[in-house]
């Protein structure tokens, strides 16, 4: 059995159950890891393949990943699909490179400035992104129909997201304050009016793709960095949203995390969570 057998296998049976994105970007890495190991028996797989595949002077934490998700493969062969072989995984003695937590943070001043370069349906995704602390494959899918209004008193109305990261799915329920009711009132003005299935949609009505939502935002922040600033990432308007709230604990339960503990060590980039963490100890 080749390494090429266990890709289609692992290719055939897991990543089908993986959210879209997650799909298509390990899919990308099968390729590769295709290129350097397929042609290779599975018992002859040795720690020293994985090492000299590792050891490259760019893209490291992206060969991280791809060891990472080699190391998985291995593990279904393992447990799974190869019993009768007597199977080692090469890749759990291998060191990966080091990382560091992303520690950007997005002052209101900037995020006003870079707003104010976008168009008006990448500003209220940026402020839905800011309010909300939800993602921005979340945001794209928001339907009309998850804003839960009818039939229920003004304190009750939440919008209703079922967060589509590929580690497990999780259902929120998001308190529609005022602040985010006006900013659905925006979305619901913008043209066009008809189909509007979706809260942020195209000039055709259609859902943004996340690779063309994508592509517009590397866009804006190519022209925001040749203007002499410092880009970032959307995924930082969800630390800000997270890091502004003065409750971590409602932060915390806002963004989804499993506990208190994730959010204070993943998304401490405004210095006063540290405040807000003494002070609960007390």
């Amino acid at each position: 059995m080749t390494m090429n057998d266990l890709f289609d296998l692992y290719e055939a049976e897991c990543i089908p159950r993986l959210q879209w994105r997650s799909q298509r970007d390990y899919r990308s890495i099968i390729i590769i890891l295709r290129r350097a190991f397929g042609h290779k028996d599975v018992v002859d797989m040795r720690p020293k393949d994985v090492a000299e595949f590792i050891n490259v002077p760019t893209g490291r934490v992206h060969r991280n990943r791809m060891v990472t998700i080699l190391s998985t493969v291995f593990k279904k062969a393992m447990g799974r699909w190869c019993l009768d072989l007597n199977l080692t995984n090469p890749c759990t003695v291998i060191e990966r490179w080091p990382t560091s937590p992303r520690e950007r943070y997005v002052s209101t001043k900037e995020f006003l400035a870079f707003r104010a370069t976008c168009r008006p349906q990448f500003q209220i995704a940026m402020d839905l992104a800011r309010v909300t602390s939800q993602r921005q494959g979340d945001l794209l899918g928001l339907k009309w129909s998850q804003i839960k209004t009818e039939n229920l008193p003004r304190d009750q109305w939440h919008i209703e997201i079922d967060q589509g990261k590929s580690s497990g799915r999780k259902k929120l329920a998001v308190e529609l304050s005022e602040q985010v009711e006006k900013i659905l009132d925006r979305a619901w003005l913008m043209e066009p009016h008809w189909p509007r299935e979706y809260v942020l949609r195209t000039k055709h009505g259609l859902r943004y793709t996340e690779d063309g939502f994508r592509a517009e935002w590397q866009r804006r922040c190519r022209a925001w960095e040749a203007a002499g600033h410092e880009r970032f990432h959307f995924h930082d308007l969800r630390a800000k949203a997270v890091s502004d709230n003065p409750d971590m604990m409602a932060a915390s339960l806002l963004a989804g995390h499993q506990n208190s503990a994730i959010t204070r060590r993943i998304y401490d980039r405004n210095r006063r969570f540290v405040k807000v963490a003494v002070m609960s100890d007390r």
